[in-house]
């Protein structure tokens, strides 16, 4: 499935757990790290995931945030350590592009004034990180099915 977004994951779900109103998902990429994706239980019912099932994750740009601090210092679970590779700056927003330490690209935007502050530069070791919220699913290879709702 083509997308415009850049921060792709691809892995297998390991972990979920149901609300009535949200679902708690959590996948494992090929590296040694988790992902955690909070989608609504309609959206979880209609997709049909299961553990051990493939899954692919979307972040969007806008969503990922860059900062030099320790892991512990950011109030959300997915936050994994990379390395700047490019800086582009277009007026008053930057697009950092990075890897992480397996390799998968990423690309958060930010201000310059951010970017600044925070003396990010290439090369510079950082920490990715998103909230599980923004995190967009989609199971690979599979019809959805539909919820009681659509039917």
């Amino acid at each position: 499935m083509p997308t415009s977004a850049r921060n792709v994951f691809f892995g297998k779900v390991t972990a979920v757990r149901e609300t009535p109103l949200l679902t708690e998902v959590t996948f494992q990429p090929q590296a040694n790290y988790a992902v955690v994706s909070i989608i609504s239980t309609e959206s979880y019912e209609r997709l049909a995931l299961r553990e051990g099932e493939p899954v692919m994750a979307i972040v969007k740009a806008p969503g990922v945030l860059v900062g030099k601090g320790p892991k512990g210092a950011i109030s959300t679970r997915n936050c994994f350590p990379g390395r700047v590779t490019d800086i582009r700056r277009d007026g008053a927003v930057v697009e950092v592009l990075g890897e992480l330490d397996d390799g998968t690209p990423m690309c958060a935007l930010c201000t310059i004034e951010s970017l600044e502050r925070l003396d990010i530069k290439e090369n510079d070791a950082v920490w990715f990180f998103f909230k599980s919220i923004g995190v967009i699913l989609s199971a690979e290879n599979r019809t959805p099915q539909k919820t009681d709702a659509e039917r």
